[in-house]
């Protein structure tokens, strides 16, 4: 890998000299006192929609390899190609360390290295590649049956593809791509044949800069297919699953999947910073497709989930995480990258090996126009002197108190680029602007937009204070509405506001039953109706910011365990049970909580439950303790879904300390693990 790094350190050098001496070339001929100017051409740089003819690349838009080759950011393949015969080269490198990563009690170190080349041979289409290393360690106390060496290395896999687009307007783009993945031979000097992966889909940008609005940001989005044979590479069908897991991450095998990427992307060019920024957002989902690796068996039910099995249930197909970055332009395009990958979910063992916690990318990228190199090209186009102008100066300050709004954003209708944010002090200037009336947009969080006009005068400033109304807060709750068979209602949600709130809202479920509605913050009286079916209330309190979630389910009739008021506790027709030694509730357990909730309903006067969970001897007391308080949790938790505010609820773990009878035989221990609803 060091050898790699070498090599690629003096392509760039290369290519970074050869556009600084390009750019201090001399012009083909020197600016004319009449007034004209000496441009490079863009006739060869991209194209807009079909019969617009060629356009400029917005400032800003840095056109780089992603990781693997195409132009995007990291790990999302953008809809853009480089201006004709542009070449792109990246080199980044990768690094995680993690414990308990793929086995109990282990050391994981990976550190993976990317050469990505993209080159633009015709309008609208790019061929790419990448050449790709990684060293993989995993340092853990072995068994026999472990045959996996500790370090795994990977040299030379290929990366080849193409991509084509097709501009829908000036702001956005279609496109579509497809690559091919070379994998190395584990134990020859050449590729696996049958090893060879691919991967083809559409990917979408769509850049608010070509809007009216002009703002600076693009957003991305791509779907595709990944065929993966990288299982191929190597048959792991008789080693023990620990020394299958290590080497599956090491070597990146991986099923097949489906594979959705969406992202955002902020340019930032020297028209707004001394240094060009592009600070990213990624969110990326995968589904594997394939059948369940039989090697995990332990993992999947049935196996998983019982008193007796040490496997968690993980066998989950999807797999998420999300990229933060940023891109430098720091000199003659040459461009610096960093940023980092953080798991939201991994993949349930049969469907692929562990994402990691995080992963740090950093590198260096730099596109160079061959053109410019061989043969610069200019043209000439005459300038006319600007007329005089003026500017608007001002402030934005709140209605209500009057106090400056810092970080206004001040937009100048048909000037793009004339926008102009607040000051601490909620002070704004706006660049100079044509004489005549200019419309000024005014927005900041938390407050209403204003507009205002102003009379621009030629060599004068034109003062304004712009008054923002604040916002109510706000909240949001949402839910379904399902009826006896299950399926979703179009039930009518009407809640009733209390106090400063007063009046009636009122939303109808979709033929899903699903309702979303979005209040001033406050206290209502909720009640959903549905045709042929008694009607349900509760109350509900929202806070500033929150999102509530409310369902309404009506059971079939008398299906409900009944649930009725004793003596300082609420008396159960069916004790409340969970699924092994978990806090999953069983389907009886939850109907048995759905009269609960029912009860609680009808008898405000409760004003609070404490809900008790109770494990046997069977467990230490301080894992019968965490248990017991996740389960008490689990049932709050429910009840809280089906209306009962949480201020009535409490949740209690009792461990084990509190037998009802002794655990001397198996039907006792399970007597002793119980649930309690005790009135406070």
């Amino acid at each position: 890998m060091a050898q790699s790094f070498r090599v690629v350190v003096v392509l760039l050098f290369g290519a970074w000299l050869g556009v600084a001496r390009a750019e201090g070339a001399p012009a083909a001929s020197p600016p004319q006192a009449n007034g004209t100017l000496t441009l490079p051409s863009s006739a060869d740089v991209g194209d807009g929609p079909a019969g617009s003819g060629p356009v400029t690349p917005p400032p800003g838009a840095l056109g780089l390899p992603s990781l693997v080759g195409p132009i995007g950011l990291f790990g999302t393949s953008t809809a853009e190609v480089g201006p004709v015969h542009q070449l792109r080269v990246g080199l980044h490198a990768e690094y995680f360390s993690s414990s308990d990563f793929l086995v109990v009690g282990d050391s994981d170190q990976r550190l993976r290295g990317e050469l990505a080349v993209g080159f633009t041979p015709l309008r609208r289409l790019e061929i790419f590649g990448a050449l790709l290393t990684a060293s993989n360690r995993n340092d853990r106390v072995r068994s026999t049956t472990d045959l996996d060496p500790a370090l795994v290395k990977s040299y030379g896999d290929l990366i080849l593809g193409a991509k084509g687009i097709y501009p829908l307007s000036p702001a956005a783009t279609l496109g579509f791509e497809l690559g091919l993945k070379f994998l190395a031979g584990v134990s020859e000097l050449s590729f696996s044949p049958s090893s060879t992966s691919l991967w083809l889909g559409p990917v979408f940008t769509y850049d608010l800069r070509q809007t009216a609005q002009s703002l600076p940001l693009r957003v991305h989005a791509g779907v595709s297919y990944y065929l993966d044979n990288s299982s191929n590479l190597r048959d792991l069908s008789t080693v023990s699953s620990n020394t299958k897991e290590a080497t599956m991450f090491g070597y990146g095998m991986a099923p097949s999947r489906l594979r959705v990427a969406v992202a955002a992307d902020v340019p930032l060019g020297r028209q707004v910073l001394p240094v060009p920024l592009d600070p990213f957002l990624e969110y990326h989902f995968e589904y594997a497709t394939s059948d369940a690796d039989s090697t995990f068996a332990a993992y999947a039910p049935p196996a998983c989930g019982t008193a007796s099995s040490l496997h968690s249930c993980v066998d989950n197909r999807d797999s998420h995480f999300v990229t933060l970055g940023l891109r430098a332009a720091l000199f003659h395009g040459l461009t610096a990258d960093l940023g980092v990958d953080l798991r939201l979910r991994s993949p349930g063992y049969p469907y692929g090996t562990p994402v990691p916690p995080y992963n740090v990318v950093f590198g260096l990228s730099l596109p160079v126009d061959l053109d410019s190199i061989v043969r610069p090209r200019v043209v000439t186009r005459t300038v006319e002197a600007p007329a005089r102008r003026g500017y608007v100066t001002g402030e934005v300050r709140s209605a209500d108190g009057a106090t400056p709004v810092p970080g206004a954003v001040v937009l100048v209708a048909g000037r793009p680029h004339a926008n102009a944010a607040t000051d601490e002090a909620g002070a704004f200037t706006t660049v100079e602007l044509e004489p005549g009336p200019v419309s000024l947009q005014v927005t900041a969080p938390g407050f209403e937009p204003g507009r205002v006009e102003v009379p621009v005068v030629a060599g004068q400033a034109a003062a304004v204070t712009v008054a923002l109304v604040a916002k109510p807060p706000t909240a949001t709750v949402h839910g379904r509405a399902l009826g006896r068979d299950g399926r979703g209602l179009g039930a009518t949600i009407k809640l009733a506001g209390q106090g400063k709130t007063e009046g009636i809202f009122e939303t109808r479920g979709d033929a899903n039953g699903a309702y979303s509605l979005s209040l001033p913050v406050g206290v209502y009286r909720v009640r959903a109706e549905a045709t042929g079916l008694p009607a349900q209330e509760t109350q509900l309190d929202l806070v500033a910011n929150q999102d509530k979630t409310l369902d309404f389910v009506w059971r079939p009739a008398g299906t409900n365990p009944p649930a009725v008021l004793g003596e300082g506790s609420i008396r159960l027709g069916q004790p409340i049970r969970f699924v092994g030694a978990s806090a999953k509730l069983t389907p009886d357990a939850q109907r048995a909580l759905d009269g609960v909730a029912a009860l609680l309903s009808a008898h405000p006067e409760v004003r609070r439950v404490a809900v008790v969970a109770h494990w046997d001897s069977s467990l230490s007391q301080e894992a019968a303790e965490a248990l017991t308080k996740q389960q008490a949790e689990a049932v709050r938790g429910y009840l809280l879904a089906r209306g009962i505010t949480g201020e009535r609820l409490v949740a209690e773990g009792a461990g084990n300390t509190q037998p009802v009878v002794p655990a001397d035989n198996p039907a006792s221990r399970v007597k002793n693990r119980r649930v309690e609803l005790q009135l406070k």
